[in-house]
């Protein structure tokens, strides 16, 4: 809750963002805080005097970074929100770290820790990433970075899907892609329909799958960092904004970036099957023969397991090469 008496309220800083006009307000009180909005940037910052010794901190968020500088009145640290969609559910939090600077005598750096952490807390388990889904969600940006890669960000991003889409995970040149990733020692894989190994009329359909393993502490990567790294390829605005709206899809929060701490590696190299022939699959098409009623069945879920089995045939290049880069240069 904002302090009415020490600050602007939420309505009025409302107006002011809605103005796109530069600001700078003193926050009464010791030592001197400065609020900023700069709309040309864009950023929306807490500015204070920087103590000996005290550095920036890492914040862990994509769109909040704290710097240090240097203005006429002397050194100074500063947490800045880069994102303008941001800004009005930052300018709270902005307020709080005030608080607990010129009310509590914690350090910047100590009140800025203090209210993140807090935040972070409000993220109950329940409203965490479930782990299904967090693996699941690796193996796509596995598969989203390895295609950046090749066919470049912006191809990459419009082919990418996601995971609640009709369709399947990826839409290639010629043929689509299903990515399944299991965490376990064999190569089994959940199939969640009738329809999801379904090929489209005159399109190959290709399963990749991707087998992780927790990594040790230094080793591998957290899902937040394959977002970050996803989002520094796609660094063309409109095809950032659109990897935003695919990872809001797959269920993605920056919050996450925290919350989900597991570190991981591949088990084994990611491998591409083309779902045909005798591939191990159910679907309307194979069990129309069987005379069974398929209209009165509602849910089909089954697991199928492609441990040992060759990889292929005659893989794509473009999807082999993604692969490849995913497991020697990632």
């Amino acid at each position: 809750m904002i302090n009415a008496s020490r600050h602007l309220s939420l309505a009025g800083f409302e107006q002011y963002l809605r103005k796109g006009v530069a600001i700078e307000q003193p926050i009464d009180g010791e030592p001197r805080l400065v609020l900023t909005i700069d709309p040309d940037a864009p950023a929306l910052a807490l500015r204070a005097p920087r103590r000996p010794h005290e550095t920036p901190l890492k914040t862990g968020l994509e769109h909040v970074r704290v710097i240090s500088g240097h203005a006429s009145s002397g050194p100074f640290l500063q947490i800045r929100v880069t994102d303008p969609r941001l800004f009005l559910d930052a300018y709270p939090v902005l307020c709080s770290i005030a608080d607990r600077v010129q009310l509590q005598g914690l350090t910047f750096s100590a009140a800025v820790s203090d209210t993140l952490r807090s935040l972070g807390k409000l993220l109950t388990r329940d409203e965490a990433l479930p782990r299904d889904r967090e693996i699941g969600l690796v193996g796509e940006l596995l598969t989203l970075l390895g295609l950046s890669e090749v066919v470049g960000p912006a191809l990459a991003v419009a082919a990418w899907r996601g995971p609640h889409a009709e369709e399947h995970d990826f839409g290639l040149s010629g043929c689509d892609v299903e990515v399944k990733t299991a965490s376990s020692e064999e190569r089994i894989h959940w199939i969640r329909s009738l329809t999801q190994l379904q090929p489209s009329a005159d399109r190959a359909l290709w399963l990749v799958s991707h087998q992780l393993t927790e990594a040790s502490p230094g080793d591998g990567w957290r899902v937040g960092d394959l977002v970050t790294a996803a989002r520094k390829a796609a660094s063309e605005a409109n095809v950032r904004d659109e990897l935003d709206r695919r990872l809001a899809a797959a269920g993605w929060a920056d919050p996450f970036t925290e919350l989900c701490r597991t570190r991981w590696r591949r088990r084994f190299p990611s491998a591409a099957y083309l779902v045909a022939g005798d591939f191990p699959a159910l679907t309307p098409a194979r069990l129309g023969h069987s005379g069974a009623n398929l209209s009165a069945i509602k849910d089909v879920r089954y697991r199928i397991d492609l441990t040992g089995r060759m990889a292929g045939p005659s893989v794509p290049a473009l999807l082999s090469d993604a692969i490849a880069f995913e497991v020697s240069q990632l």
